[in-house]
């Protein structure tokens, strides 16, 4: 039984990563909106799909303290074996979704008649990311 002293700093550490997962995946489905309105340069980065999948792959990792604070006990070891396999399930979807969104988002900007600049964009490590542009003298710019 965890004392209740414990079971307050772990609600408010559960919604404070709640409240980081979710900024996360916003900006993930922010960065995904961006992506899809075709802007003349893309900096193409497959992790954004990782990013706004985000929540999704944390929350069955939160979901395991909701035991804690709300009866002072742990988890059951059944549903905490039930919760990781579905956040290793959404995490094997969310790779599947990562190259599959790539592949297809990267044959979309091929047809729409984008050139894939050489080297790394600006602010990227290498093999991050890529950049397309819409004509080629935009590769050149930042």
């Amino acid at each position: 039984m965890y004392p209740f002293k414990q079971r307050v700093i772990a609600f408010f550490g559960v919604v404070f990563l709640l409240v980081v997962s979710i900024g996360i995946s916003y900006l993930g489905i922010f960065k995904l909106r961006e992506y899809l309105s075709y802007p003349d340069v893309v900096n193409f980065s497959f992790w954004v799909v990782f990013v706004a999948a985000f929540f999704f792959f944390f929350s069955p990792l939160l979901s395991m303290i909701f035991s804690v604070i709300f009866t002072g006990k742990q988890i059951a070891v059944t549903s905490g074996e039930k919760l990781l396999k579905t956040m290793f399930i959404i995490l094997g979807l969310t790779v599947l979704g990562m190259f599959i969104f790539s592949e297809r988002y990267t044959t979309s900007l091929m047809d729409k008649g984008y050139t894939e600049c050489l080297g790394n964009p600006a602010g990227w490590m290498p093999s991050m990311a890529k950049k397309y542009a819409i004509e080629p003298s935009l590769c050149t710019q930042q």
